[in-house]
């Protein structure tokens, strides 16, 4: 690549990789990690915990959310919300080493919305960094930049005030997206849905493209690498998946047969795109790079079994694996769409799966996690390790820690050595 050219979060990410004078160390800066794909090239991940064993340290939240922890070197970044309509907005700073608070920003949400009872609040995308600043979007359509090192504020806007309040009944998940010097938004919904591209030094717009009759998604934007350092923005959204050019917002193509309700985010991997639409809709395997509808053309497969409402997929070598909301795991062949296994887990499930070092975790709304094998043809059950609290929020991994949010705390997982 270029050194000319401005490259991606993803990118960078993958540069910082050595951290913390751990050669094995990486950051998790957003939604489903490094690559937005929710695997990490962590290991020495501890194999069993409990609400007490191998707990490094475990901090109280101030209020809701399931937005997922970041982690960039020594600093770990949380969201939350609570008050009357859960319009106060908290940005939290801990400390890596031993959960004590930095510093912590308490804000005002603009114009609430609907939520999910207690699998969601006005907290529930996921904040994202580029070591330097913290974005972090909220249901109430409000946008901030905040600088890691000290909590200042930089930069807000309200795009609720400027563009209409998020209005669906589980409020706003779609998490940010860093693409070199852009911030980008996916914000579909009852209203008039759009997408958004921001300059993150100054949060003003860089392009905006509307969405009509694209009025329900959850789903988080995805950034494909094509050739030529170029690279198209994938969103999945209500019938259709689209790219866009992530500099301009010219629309590329379309892919039919998604389902009215999109949540899980896309992920790219073997040169395909993989989306999933539900409950009980198809989970589809697209070629990049095409104009126009290319449901005809670039679909390589398609499968109809398995598919989530809520949680992500996710893919480990020639494998694809899904966890329904109900608690059915199934795996697929990454190359054919054909079944590998299907196995009923305990409980059931809004986290997204995440995985290290040959190994997958679900966590269930219980808060028991269920450790898997990643990358083999047969179901391998590792361990199950319980923390005793509730969790809907998407576990993370960084600096060979694990990091899971219950509904009251966030807990820091690991042993004596993943300290050093």
């Amino acid at each position: 690549m270029r050194k000319s050219r401005i490259v991606t979060l993803a990118v960078i990410a993958a540069a910082f990789c050595l951290a913390v004078n751990n050669a094995t160390a990486e950051n998790w800066p957003g939604w489903r990690g490094p690559l937005g794909t929710g695997v990490t090239t962590e290991t020495g991940i501890v194999g069993k915990w409990s609400s007490d064993d191998n707990v490094l340290w475990k901090s109280p939240l101030p209020g809701m959310g399931i937005s997922n922890p970041i982690i960039w070197n020594d600093r770990v970044v949380v969201t939350a919300s609570d008050g009357y309509q859960l319009s106060n907005l908290h940005v939290i700073c801990l400390s890596l080493k031993d959960g004590r608070e930095l510093w912590h920003q308490r804000l005002w949400g603009t114009r609430p919305t609907r939520h999910h009872g207690s699998k969601s609040s006005m907290a529930s995308a996921a904040p994202v960094t580029d070591g330097r600043h913290v974005f972090a979007f909220f249901g109430t359509g409000d946008l901030f930049c905040i600088e890691l090192a000290t909590g200042g504020l930089v930069w807000q806007r309200s795009l609720a005030a400027e563009y209409g309040a998020i209005e669906n009944r589980f409020a706003a998940s779609s998490s940010p997206l860093l693409h070199g010097d852009k911030l980008l938004l996916q914000c579909d919904h009852y209203g008039d849905s759009y997408l958004l591209a921001v300059d993150k030094a100054t949060g003003k717009n860089v392009w905006k493209v509307e969405r009509p009759e694209r009025w329900l998604s959850w789903a988080s934007p995805l950034l494909v690498p094509l050739v030529d350092d170029k690279f198209e923005l994938v969103v999945s959204g209500s019938h259709q998946l689209e790219s866009f050019d992530p500099d301009t917002g010219k629309k590329l193509w379309t892919v039919d047969g998604m389902s009215r309700e999109c949540i899980p985010t896309p992920l790219y991997a073997h040169g395909m795109i993989y989306a999933v639409s539900g409950p009980k809709g198809p989970t589809l395997a697209i070629k990049p790079g095409g104009r126009g509808n290319v449901t005809e053309s670039h679909v390589v497969w398609r499968n109809t079994r398995g598919a989530p409402f809520v949680p992500s997929a996710i893919l480990v070598g020639d494998f694809y694996y899904l966890i329904d909301d109900q608690g059915i795991g199934t795996c697929l062949n990454a190359h054919t769409g054909e079944r590998v296994w299907q196995k009923r887990f305990t409980g059931k499930y809004t986290a997204s799966p995440i995985a290290a070092d040959g190994r997958i975790y679900f966590v269930n709304e219980a808060g028991l996690t269920t450790v898997i094998q990643a990358g083999v043809s047969n179901y391998v059950e590792l361990a199950r390790n319980n923390v005793g609290e509730a969790v809907f929020a998407s576990p993370s991994i960084a600096q060979r820690r694990l990091f899971i949010r219950t509904s009251r705390h966030l807990f820091c997982i690991g042993t004596a050595k993943s300290k050093r």
